[in-house]
């Protein structure tokens, strides 16, 4: 049997959009796209409801596939293109021929616009499903989901979750932030009002927020470990009033101290609670001993950095220990001081 004069005219016409196009175009309904262009342009009628929405199918149906969208309209024009060279040829008056290219042209336009429409609208859902795939990830990945289950989804997302990673969490969940650490390759994603990143690289982007920043370590049972370092750290650092990311191994001691508040109120009082009486509160008397510390127990530098006299230091100093009872030359009742000092800023109820 011959084939149809008319199929083999279509089948030339796609060979000739995949030569000028390339074979990327052979995975795209060419040849319905012929055929609807020479119905609108002969019938003088843009594109019908069911063309249209059958384009932007079509348009959704690339992206999903992943062909780029310069191929897709590519080949879209290119159709329009290879079917005026057909209808060019045909022996009919220019008046004819000026309007069989006007409304090729219209068709063009709206065709082009579908397939567009389409493939932004299925790559912004596959955007919206790819982070709600990942908000689950990081939601197993963080919880107790088993870790062969987290290591196969991980693994579906294209992210490796056993080399070593840091967690980083976030006070603050702006887009911005947002798109700042997806970009610096972080699985990121709002959680329980913060923002939680599992990091790809050693060193944390700059985030501009107040952040934790857990340990790298690696394998699933490693990064919630980070995790768990990473919220800590974020405690601390709302409760001391610190700027910028924190990471955990510099707050250990505060971590540390903070692990059971009521202990640490019991120390904080029964420490400091004496300097109370000092003839103006314990302010000033809490000032020159933090400062003290601060300057490895020197007192010229304890006093320039408070601007007072050497001797009113000393003063302030040998007030501490009569109202405390502690002999700061003691190793053991410095450390005691110094402790109450780090947790008076760490815990909730009114310290002296």
């Amino acid at each position: 049997m011959t084939e149809r004069p008319e199929a083999a005219r279509v089948e030339r016409q796609v060979a000739a959009v995949v030569a000028d196009v390339g074979e990327e175009a052979r995975a795209l309904d060419v040849a319905t796209w012929l055929a609807e262009l020479e119905r609108a342009a002969r019938a003088a009628e843009r594109p019908g409801r069911a063309a249209r929405a059958a384009l932007v199918k079509d348009g959704a149906r690339a992206a999903a596939a992943g062909s780029a969208l310069a191929v897709v309209i590519d080949a879209w024009l290119t159709s329009g293109w290879v079917l005026w060279r057909t209808l060019e040829a045909e022996d009919v008056s220019r008046a004819e021929l000026g309007r069989l290219a006007g409304a090729l042209l219209r068709a063009l336009d709206d065709g082009a616009k579908e397939l567009a429409a389409g493939y932004v609208n299925e790559q912004r859902a596959a955007v919206r499903r790819d982070e709600g795939a990942r908000a689950v990830l990081l939601d197993d990945l963080l919880g107790a989901a088993p870790v062969d289950e987290v290591v196969a989804a991980a693994d579906a997302l294209g992210i490796d979750v056993r080399a070593a990673r840091a967690v980083l969490v976030a006070r603050g969940s702006g887009d911005a932030l947002l798109d700042r650490l997806r970009d610096a390759g972080a699985l990121a994603t709002p959680r329980g009002g913060l923002l939680v990143a599992v990091l790809a690289g050693a060193e944390p982007p700059r985030v501009g927020a107040r952040a934790g920043l857990g340990r790298p370590a690696a394998g699933v049972a490693g990064i919630r470990r980070s995790y768990r370092e990473a919220r800590r750290a974020l405690d601390v650092a709302d409760r001391l009033g610190l700027v910028g990311v924190v990471p955990y191994d510099e707050v250990l001691p505060e971590v540390l101290l903070a692990q059971d508040p009521a202990a640490l109120a019991v120390l904080v009082d029964e420490t400091l609670a004496g300097l109370r009486g000092g003839r103006r509160g314990a302010a000033p008397l809490l000032e020159t001993l933090d400062a003290w510390f601060a300057c490895n127990r020197n007192v010229a530098a304890t006093a320039r950095r408070l601007g007072i006299h050497e001797r009113t230091a000393v003063y302030r100093l040998q007030r501490v220990e009569a109202l405390t009872g502690l002999d700061l030359d003691d190793a053991d009742d410095a450390f005691r001081l110094q402790l109450a000092l780090r947790g008076r800023t760490l815990i909730t109820p009114e310290t002296p």
